[in-house]
């Protein structure tokens, strides 16, 4: 019928393609279940954050994590941080969170001055101008 030198070869070829595929099957389901415990741990963070936040605060947080993920995770982090070496005495506000994140990103609290029919102004520039 076959060459039985050839048979062997396929069959040895059949053979390593076929553990071939169950090696890319573990990974690919080792990866599945890294991702899935990563969004677990995620969602339990998300669940230890908002406890310790006020209402308006979790509408905050999750508006900051659609428009800057990575200043919200660092926020995160620090409370999780902060509640581990129990520092956190009352539950945060949405200023807390703010001050927080001008804090991480560097910029300074700024107040905004608007008069009838003028521009929306810094109070800065304002108290500059009327010096002069």
């Amino acid at each position: 019928m076959g060459d039985p030198e050839l048979d062997s070869l396929r069959e040895k070829r059949r053979r390593e393609l076929l553990a071939q595929s169950l090696k890319k099957d573990l990974a690919q389901k080792k990866r599945e279940e890294e991702l899935a415990k990563a969004k677990e741990r995620q969602i339990r963070a998300t669940r230890i954050v908002n406890s310790v936040l006020e209402p308006d605060a979790i509408v905050y947080m999750n508006w900051l994590s659609k428009n800057n993920p990575a200043i919200a995770q660092t926020i995160k982090d620090t409370i999780i941080m902060l509640m581990y070496k129990n520092m956190i005495e009352r539950k945060l506000t949405k200023i807390d969170l703010m001050r927080i994140e001008r804090e991480l990103t560097g910029k300074e609290p700024v107040i905004k001055v608007k008069r009838r029919g003028r521009e929306e102004t810094d109070l800065d520039d304002t108290l500059k101008k009327g010096s002069k």
